[in-house]
């Protein structure tokens, strides 16, 4: 996952590409908005998609209707309304909520869609009815033959237009377009019968799935889920993680048996990191000390392993590491024999930024932080680790993430930045001990950040 980079030809500091504020309470950029309506959507055809096609595999399956639903007409033109439901829920995350609101919507959308779909394949219901030839509307319809007729109850319709209705209301300001918008989704709900997509009982407990996201997911900042420290730089990494996983779910219905097997758990591992990255749940990928537990190794092996693949091979082109100031060094991260040349030369602590490399044994006293990879860093870990080295410093520290290329040079900047260097001293240093660093708008993000932190703790 992490790469080589080129030098800049302009200095990193001195070029303020734009500002961020990463509050949650700020408005989100349109651009931040979008990132997450495809993030949503592919997850969305991801899990829904796959949980039709293991349906249809195991088909056929129960229905469960009343028998009064033999009397409800097909009436094509709701075809209309069922199938603007896709464009309502792109309308839905295009709105200007604050970054708070926005990750509430998206978390409830996740949890509707994680739950849904886990429903569809433990306990799959077959739409009863055959629908009569169709006259009129035949592209929409044409469209909706794709969706298999398995993905009964609950109805996702009626969960989307539950959280959706609840996170747009607030921003549909005339009392006409409200009503409008809350009539349509009416109408969306309708639709599901009419045009013979789902049974009664799918309507009552698609509410209730809505209603539980709801209430389980509010507009609160110290919502674990949604109020964890993440940018859209981290979203973008996670959606890399998930367009791997869209592959390896491809894989897996395409193949049988233990290859199956094997595919599915690639995409677990590389889904559950997309998850990790886009909502900041840094802490997810290793427990106590940054140490992955069993169920942290079972979940993320794979991903484990090609972070050591990706070390392995990347550390052969790069030196271990080099003097900073003072008793502080940098580098990438040691392999067994390395930490002999490390205490060599007076370092007897660590450290370790590379939360992904689980597959290490340090030989020497180490302290982690839970850095995600080519992201940008929360002000208050990055003066933690800040500290850190402050604490370490008189012994001999050794600052070092997988490559040392990106964390590690962050926090190596964010220190000279707590001690005052100017930036002038610190893009030298840095281009001296680290010229191959990582050379990106993010890492000047992160600095900004971090020097407005420390201008607050001055005040």
């Amino acid at each position: 996952m992490t790469g080589v980079y080129l030098p800049s030809p302009l200095p990193l500091l001195q070029v303020k590409m734009y500002t961020f504020d990463p509050a949650l309470q700020s408005i989100t950029a349109k651009k931040e908005r979008v990132v997450w309506l495809i993030f949503m959507g592919i997850v969305f055809f991801l899990l829904y998609g796959a949980a039709n096609q293991v349906a249809g595999v195991t088909s056929p399956h129960p229905s469960f209707y009343m028998e009064w639903e033999k009397k409800i007409p097909f009436i094509e033109a709701f075809i209309i309304p069922y199938m603007s439901s896709d464009l309502m829920f792109v309308v839905a995350f295009l709105l200007p909520y604050t970054r708070l609101e926005l990750r509430v919507l998206v978390a409830r959308v996740l949890f509707i869609v994680f739950f849904s779909s886990l429903i569809f394949v433990l306990f799959p219901l077959q739409f009863a009815f055959e629908k009569p030839e169709i006259e009129s509307f035949h592209l929409l319809f044409g469209l909706l033959e794709a969706d298999l007729p398995f993905n009964q109850l609950p109805s996702l319709h009626i969960s989307f237009a539950v959280v959706l209705w609840v996170s747009m209301k607030k921003y549909l300001h005339h009392t006409f377009l409200k009503a409008l918008t809350l009539f349509w989704f009416f109408l969306i709900a309708l639709s599901t019968l009419f045009v013979y997509q789902h049974h009664f009982i799918d309507i009552p407990t698609g509410l209730l799935m809505g209603i539980i996201a709801v209430n389980v997911i509010k507009v609160d900042e110290d919502h674990f889920f949604v109020s964890q420290f993440m940018t859209p730089r981290s979203l973008k990494m996670g959606l890399y993680f998930l367009l791997g996983a869209v592959v390896f779910m491809v894989l897996a219905l395409k193949s049988s048996g233990f290859l199956a097997a094997f595919f599915l758990w690639i995409f677990l591992s590389l889904f559950s990191v997309s998850l990790v990255y886009a909502f900041g749940l840094n802490t997810l990928l290793a427990g106590k000390d940054v140490k992955a537990s069993f169920w942290q190794w079972m979940l993320f092996s794979p991903y484990f392993l090609g972070s050591y693949l990706s070390w392995y091979y990347y550390k052969r082109k790069l030196s271990l590491m080099a003097h900073v100031k003072e008793n502080i060094y940098l580098g990438r991260y040691p392999s067994q024999d390395e930490y002999e040349i490390l205490k060599a030369e007076g370092i007897k602590r660590c450290i370790n930024l590379a939360t992904e490399q689980q597959c290490h044994t340090s030989k020497m006293v180490q302290t982690r932080f839970s850095f995600l990879d080519q992201t940008i860093q929360s002000p208050e870990a990055l003066h933690c680790a800040v500290l850190q080295i402050e604490k370490d410093k008189e012994e001999g520290v050794y600052v070092h993430c997988a490559l040392g290329l990106s964390r590690s040079v962050l926090l190596i900047w964010a220190w000279m930045l707590y001690k005052q260097y100017s930036l002038e001293e610190i893009e030298v240093c840095i281009e001296e001990v680290r010229p191959a660093y990582v050379k990106s708008p993010y890492m000047g993000i992160t600095l900004d950040i971090y020097k407005e932190y420390l201008e607050e703790l001055s005040e």
